[in-house]
């Protein structure tokens, strides 16, 4: 029972290979997607059927539950650290999305829906939907108004390590100890830098805690997933492999409902 039970536990959450990475940004009182093509979305995720789908999940404030009961999905969204859930949907329509966790006063009204869609449709939904910059080139954007190209570059004489291609690597810390460069070891780096000194670095990065807000913490992960050698953008969508029409015009996102601020990066 017990080895029946962990192959079953790994399976649900060890997402595929080839699973398409959206961000789910929980707060008082909706859901904030963001699709790594650029797409954004309040209270609602848009998806396609025949391909798995891994959510990297946080919440800005206070301890929310993201669920879709058709799909068996409940995943906690936790203040300070990205929790993940896979699914694959293979029927198109519309299901509910909850929060079922309290957490405060409107709690009941932070739902949504999920719309599956065929692939076709999808595509298209992307290239309507696109704001004509993607994840990474946002923060590509921020890495550069924060001035992290001073210390993290390709110089011999660089102060920090050099971050292209250190996505899912090895690093060694100055306590010896190696570590994975994932999501949330580069999501801890950026807020809480003197945490992870790597070695033959020395501790002078300041801490971005409260300076960035997660939209941007989520934008600078991407940046830095796709760094290549040359520290410019690798000119890709995760999603799909087709370039918006409307790329570079700006498209509104999904509206946040009534009584509820949009916070930018």
């Amino acid at each position: 029972m017990f080895v029946w039970g962990s192959l079953l536990y790994f399976r649900i959450y060890t997402p595929p290979a080839n699973a398409m990475n959206i961000y789910v940004v929980g707060k008082q009182w909706m859901w904030k997607v963001e699709h790594p093509g650029g797409q954004h979305e309040i209270n609602a995720l848009h998806v396609p059927t025949g391909r798995p789908i891994q959510l990297t999940i946080i919440s800005q404030d206070v301890f929310h539950s993201f669920s879709i009961p058709a799909f068996r999905v409940k995943r906690e969204a936790i203040p300070g650290r990205f929790t993940s859930v896979w699914f694959q949907a293979t029927m198109p329509g519309t299901y509910h999305l909850f929060c079922t966790q309290y957490c405060g006063t409107n709690h009941s009204q932070m739902i949504g829906d999920v719309v599956v869609m065929t692939p076709d449709d999808y595509k298209k939904w992307l290239r309507e939907s696109t704001s004509g910059e993607s994840l990474a080139q946002d923060g590509e954007r921020l890495f550069a108004s924060l001035s992290c190209n001073a210390c993290h570059n390709t110089r011999p004489d660089a102060r920090g390590p050099n971050l292209a291609n250190v996505y899912n690597s090895q690093l060694t810390l100055t306590s010896g100890l190696a570590i994975t460069a994932d999501d949330a070891f580069l999501r801890e780096a950026i807020l809480n830098p003197s945490q992870h000194i790597t070695q033959g670095y020395a501790p002078i990065m300041p801490t971005y805690q409260g300076q960035i807000s997660e939209e941007g913490v989520i934008a600078l992960v991407e940046y830095i997933k796709n760094l290549n050698s040359d520290y410019r953008i690798q000119q890709t969508l995760n999603t799909t492999d087709i370039v918006p029409e409307n790329e570079g015009k700006a498209a509104p996102t999904t509206p946040a409902p009534a009584g509820q601020k949009e916070v930018k990066p």
